[in-house]
């Protein structure tokens, strides 16, 4: 694939549905050598401190750049993301209507760096990704299409509602159930980000700060099976008065599947 402008072509992406990219409304397309993606508002779930949870992001960052990776790679190939940034650059909060993401490869099979904008064009977060290519794509013939999310999650709720997220010692608890799928049925690393940001937040809030998520920063070091509880542990390892540090790992069968680094600030 040629590049141009530090930007690799894309080959035909095939797009395969997932319970997550339905529920956040994030389904991403592709237009060129970029891949886009919507979220309506009201997929901004609050979080613990009230506001809109940056996790709520997690799906479609991790659908239209982690996308854009598959694409730099020849037709029918496949990668699973390693590491996830989202930096913060205006509060979502002031966000007006539907957020877009648009998303370029940078280095190919590997790199995406991507965007979200406001209805208003406003630029709203930075996002990259770093992926890894694997031997086993998912068979893109059996899309799942029977994510009866209509009455079997509220939407009116915060984000830990929605994840149904449970309180356990000094941090939480994910039920890994089918809806949190990727194509590849396991864990969605959006989803495994958003509740990692989702614990970060609440963790905050219980120890007294109402800073806002900045930046975050997830990395995947295992997959994570559906039907088992992923254990979300906290720690503070900053805590001020205008900067506070959270670190949350995902464990579970005694091993970190994922570990992020959540910031806010004043």
């Amino acid at each position: 694939m040629s590049v141009a402008d530090g930007v690799n072509a894309l080959s035909a992406i095939q797009f395969v549905l997932s319970g997550p990219t339905k529920l956040f409304g994030a389904d991403p397309w592709q237009d060129g050598d970029t891949v886009r993606g919507v979220m309506p508002a009201d997929r901004l779930f609050p979080g613990a401190d009230g506001r809109p949870a940056v996790g709520s992001l997690g799906v479609l960052v991790d659908e239209v750049v982690g996308y854009s990776i598959i694409g730099s790679l020849p037709e029918g190939a496949w990668t699973v993301s390693t590491e996830i940034w989202i930096d913060i650059v205006r509060p979502l909060a002031d966000a007006e209507g539907e957020l877009s993401a648009s998303a370029r490869s940078i280095a190919p099979g590997s790199f995406a760096t991507g965007e979200l904008i406001d209805a208003s064009g406003n630029l709203i977060a930075e996002c990259r990704e770093r992926g890894r290519e694997i031997a086993d794509p998912p068979d893109f013939a059996v899309a799942r299409t029977d994510f009866a999310f209509d009455g079997a999650v509220d939407l009116d709720q915060d984000l830990s509602g929605v994840l149904s997220l449970r309180e356990m010692g000094e941090g939480w608890v994910l039920p890994v159930v089918p809806r949190w799928e990727n194509p590849r049925g396991v864990l969605h690393g959006g989803v495994s980000l958003a509740a990692s940001e989702a614990a970060a937040t609440a963790s905050r809030v219980e120890a007294g700060s109402d800073l806002a998520t900045s930046s975050l920063h997830i990395v995947h070091t295992r997959a994570v099976p559906s039907g088992v509880d992923l254990e979300l542990r906290t720690t503070t390892r900053h805590a001020g008065r205008t900067l506070w540090v959270t670190d949350v790992d995902a464990v579970w069968n005694g091993k970190v599947c994922a570990t992020t680094r959540v910031s806010a600030q004043a």
